[in-house]
């Protein structure tokens, strides 16, 4: 099988910690996270990392502090053919109807380096990478080269950089235009003033990984705890799969398996996970798979009963007649359905078609 050279990327969850200082030093500043080790860096793959049970080398994009509009993704990629990789690209995402205004990111080895002001604020202005305006646009990537900052994959010695991604982004809603500002999600940079954050990533030596294949396997979320098949669900020979529930409030992480035919988890195999947020009135639903494997088609459902009924008062296990479905996907690595209208205890099922076997 054909092999190629990769420079591993994976996420660190930088843990802010606050420091006392003396009277001559801002008080609302938050220490240079890069004089500490960061923590919590999961690999689950040859160049994936989870934080905070994200996956597929991205984090969230809020705006306005709590809304998920999208994601900041991130790959090393070969710019110039020779099968090693030579620089970071950073991708925009805006999901659900957002729209990205402009953007702005700071790159670097330390958080002493960003453009702030005499309060630690950063100034966005003087950030080192700007696109604007993109009126219309939900997607854009930045392509810095690893000799930006300093990076040679073949000492094999770990890199550690921070970043702040900012973005005006806006959506219609009833006729009027909401804009707002997002930052990609992580620690504060300040603890008082702009509610700007900052994330963390590692680039790591280079290793020869298999390339992935082209065949397209079908998965559905899996819990030891909440799930129960559809074939016991029905007392009918239905297709494989489980509904997970009933859930209350809060958040749950699931397994996302391929090719478990007869609910045989050994059959499977695991690709990624899904993670469920469930207030008591809405819901986030996010698919992440780990390399190589690529999300094509998304089918999910969370309501009252195990699985969603069709007009004849039939169950639906088919996941292309589940409520929320995206089937042109193109190989993405992550994907979010927000999801309203619900109360009480639910049941959740989600489906994915995923590529890379």
């Amino acid at each position: 099988m054909k092999t190629y050279k990769n420079s591993i990327l994976s996420f660190a969850a930088v843990f802010a910690i606050l420091f006392s200082f003396s009277s001559c030093t801002k008080d609302n500043l938050l220490p240079d996270a890069s004089a500490s080790k960061p923590d919590n860096v999961l690999v689950t793959g040859s160049e994936t990392a989870t934080i905070t049970g994200g996956a597929g080398n991205s984090v969230i994009l809020y705006a306005g502090q709590t809304i998920n509009v999208g994601s900041i993704s991130l790959d090393d990629i070969d710019t110039n053919g020779d099968n090693t990789d030579d620089a970071l690209a950073v991708t925009y995402n805006v999901i659900n109807g957002w729209q990205l205004g402009d953007i702005s990111m700071w790159v670097g080895t330390s958080l002493s380096s960003m453009p702030a002001n005499k309060a630690g604020n950063p100034t966005i202005g003087k950030f080192p990478f700007k696109a604007t305006p993109l009126a219309g646009q939900n997607a854009y990537t930045f392509v810095i080269p690893f000799t930006y900052f300093s990076y040679v994959p073949a000492t094999g010695v770990d890199f550690q950089l921070y970043i702040a991604a900012h973005a005006n982004v806006s959506k219609v809603v009833n006729g009027i235009l909401q804009s707002e500002t997002a930052w990609g999600s992580g620690p504060r940079i300040v603890t008082q003033g702009s509610w700007a954050t900052y994330f963390g990533i590692t680039l790591s030596k280079d290793q020869v990984q298999p390339e992935a294949g082209t065949g397209r396997e079908t998965a559905f979320a899996y819990s030891s705890v909440y799930s129960q098949t559809f074939y016991s669900l029905l007392n009918s020979n239905t297709r494989w799969g489980w509904s997970n529930g009933p859930l209350s409030a809060g958040t749950y992480t699931f397994d996302l398996y391929a090719a478990a035919g007869n609910n045989v988890i050994s059959n499977g195999t695991l690709v990624g996970n899904v993670v469920l947020v469930y207030n008591g009135s809405s819901a986030t639903v996010t698919y992440n798979v780990n390399s190589p494997y690529k999300l094509e088609e998304v089918h999910a459902y969370v309501g009252t009963d195990f699985l969603p009924k069709l007009r004849n008062g039939n169950y639906a296990s088919a996941p292309g007649q589940y409520p929320n479905t995206n089937g042109n996907l193109g190989g993405l690595t992550q994907y979010v359905f927000n999801i309203t209208g619900l109360s009480g205890q639910v049941y959740f099922v989600a489906h994915a078609t995923v590529s890379g076997f």
